[in-house]
């Protein structure tokens, strides 16, 4: 009987321990989402040493010299998914006020560093489709044209301001592009705003995986300009390199302000391969602005090689750059080619190579001349640039 039981009771026991077995678990909750779920944070931080040496600028003692200085840029950026067919993005950059420089100079009694709002837009792409890829903008934004490493229209600092639509549509071995803008330059209370109206289109044709060639053109309406007083930022006066003529009085001061108006055109060619499993980039593009009688052409050529993404890869390349004085805009040009704006011609030489992980070096050159209308005045401008450039 003690032998029955004790039987019974092992039975009992293995019979609820395997009561279980073979049956499906509970599935596990779902994971509670938060707004962090939504918000994609990034950034990159540079430190630049550079020299100057523009025979066009002398010091106290009236003679030429090679400046010195250790600079750093740091942006940071989030971008929030609102739902499945608009984000938000806002983003900061030091740089001060200057639209197309995040640079910061060392230096200065090692005060505080200055960082401003550098993009706040909304994207919103809710009319894509198939191979429709379609995105309306508005705000403070990413340059929403195809521009290049060298650009002859805008430096690659510049986030324009107003609203764009960028469409995309992809068909076997074809992709065509058309973008376009509606923005903002200047708003005046009383008197007319300075705008710019801009439409863009491309073709580009994959004719096998390692080769492809872009084709297209991009228009520029820069509304209202001629006889305004010139954009500058810094309120010096400057006009970029372009003609100006006398502007409003103020006091004793004759401002200056514009002699021309500004719709270049512009035409360029892209052309994408690898050659020994190395990928190569060949670039051309040429301007012309038809509101200018004269001094109104710009070129741009130039070649990479290589790719600088993976640790240990590389990449090198050259490039010339004209832009004549009355070529196009100044204001928004490339700041670092002959010291920024236009009426200025000369080549750059440059060397990337991927360190580790988000962690780049670079060393770029600039051979340039400046202030090239006028023969008399022309001056060499060489510029040269060591960055350390990380990113997250």
């Amino acid at each position: 009987m003690r032998r029955t039981g004790m039987a019974a009771a092992v039975a009992a026991g293995l019979s609820m321990a395997t009561a279980g077995f073979g049956q499906t678990p509970a599935p596990a909750p779902a994971p509670v989402k938060t707004w962090a779920d939504s918000v994609t944070v990034k950034g990159d931080v540079r430190y630049r040493y550079e020299t100057i040496d523009d025979k066009s600028a002398l010091n106290a003692q009236k003679e030429t010299y090679t400046r010195q200085r250790d600079r750093i840029r740091a942006r940071l950026s989030a971008e929030a998914k609102c739902n499945d067919t608009t984000k938000a993005v806002v983003g900061l950059s030091t740089g001060q006020s200057d639209p197309i420089s995040g640079n910061q100079t060392l230096g200065d009694g090692s005060a505080k560093k200055e960082m401003r709002l550098d993009l706040a837009y909304l994207e919103y792409s809710g009319l894509s489709s198939g191979s429709a890829d379609i995105k309306g903008i508005g705000g403070k934004m990413k340059n929403p044209f195809m521009t290049f490493q060298d650009d002859l229209i805008w430096d690659g600092d510049a986030n324009p301001e107003g609203l764009a639509l960028k469409a995309e549509y992809a068909l076997g071995m074809a992709t065509v592009s058309a973008n376009g803008g509606y923005l903002w330059l200047l708003e005046r209370s009383s008197k007319k705003d300075t705008m710019l109206y801009a439409g863009q289109a491309a073709l580009k044709l994959e004719f096998i995986p390692e080769v492809s060639l872009t084709l297209g053109g991009s228009y520029y309406s820069f509304r209202n300009v001629k006889g305004q007083d010139v954009i500058d930022w810094e309120a010096k006066n400057n006009s970029y390199g372009n003609s100006t003529m006398n502007g409003s009085v103020s006091g004793s001061t004759t401002n200056k302000a514009w002699a021309t108006d500004f719709t270049p055109v512009v035409l360029f060619a892209q052309l994408e391969l690898w050659l020994m499993g190395i990928p190569v980039n060949l670039t051309v593009q040429e301007l012309t602005n038809d509101d200018a009688d004269k001094l109104n052409k710009g070129q741009m050529y130039g070649i990479a090689i290589g790719k600088a993404k993976n640790p240990n890869t590389f990449e090198v390349g050259y490039s010339f750059s004209k832009l004549e004085k009355d070529a196009t805009f100044g204001a928004l040009t490339d700041s670092d080619r002959w010291g920024g704006g236009t009426d200025g011609k000369g080549a750059k030489y440059y060397a990337k190579y991927q360190l580790l992980k988000n962690l780049q070096a670079a060393v770029t050159y600039l051979s340039d001349d400046k202030k090239i209308a006028d023969p008399t005045k022309t001056a060499d401008y060489g510029r040269m640039q060591v960055d350390l450039i990380a990113s997250f």
